[in-house]
């Protein structure tokens, strides 16, 4: 596992649920999240790893393994730089230059 990417993740996750240690292996909703803290934690996430999540991707992946595991997976990355660009912002900025 990533150790970079899962203090990331933990960190998010102690933020947004104001706790101080947050398990690797506990589901989101069970520690006290709820869907509007989801959604906090989506555009944390997103910021902090330049990635394009969706709610639904934290849904199926509720744990931080698993949410390391889907930001570090080689199938996620290969999608995202076969579209040239490893982040919403690129893809954007692809389609207004035309490329």
């Amino acid at each position: 596992m990533n150790t970079a990417t899962r203090d990331q993740v933990r960190l998010a996750w102690a933020e947004v649920l104001d706790v101080e240690s947050v398990p690797d292996d506990v589901n989101f909703f069970e520690l006290g999240g709820d869907s509007l803290l989801l959604i906090v934690l989506l555009e944390r996430l997103n910021a902090m790893t330049e990635r394009d999540l969706e709610a639904a991707d934290l849904f199926q992946h509720s744990t931080v393994t698993g949410q390391v595991e889907l930001l570090t997976s080689p199938e996620t990355k290969r999608e995202l730089v076969e579209l040239g660009a490893t982040n919403r912002r690129g893809l954007i900025g692809r389609a207004r230059q035309g490329n």
